[in-house]
């Protein structure tokens, strides 16, 4: 649990150094477009995040959106742990729990 927590802070830490231009992140406005991407670029979908969030991230999603940076896709999230604190998680959204 340590070593996904610590990579998962990595990963936080390396995609917010990302540049962040308009034209390189883009969020996805509603699932329905998200879909068609999630379909055609084979990611994970947030439904099986949702399944394993309480063993990879501690606690249950409360807030999910698709967004791209530049050629790579992921997932920001908004996960409420126990005891109600809500923490932000970026993951890549081919192998979010691969690190």
């Amino acid at each position: 649990m340590r070593t996904l927590l610590a990579s998962t802070v990595l990963f936080m830490i390396l995609a917010g150094s990302l540049p962040a231009r308009a034209e390189e992140r883009r969020c996805f406005a509603s699932w329905s477009d998200a879909a068609k991407v999630v379909k055609q670029e084979q990611l994970v979908a947030v439904e099986q995040l949702s399944r394993h969030a309480q063993a990879r991230l501690g606690g249950s999603i409360v807030k999910s959106r698709l967004c791209a940076i530049g050629e790579r896709y992921v997932y920001r999230l908004v996960v409420r742990l126990p005891g109600g604190l809500m923490r932000f998680f970026m993951l890549d959204a081919r192998e979010p729990f691969d690190r």
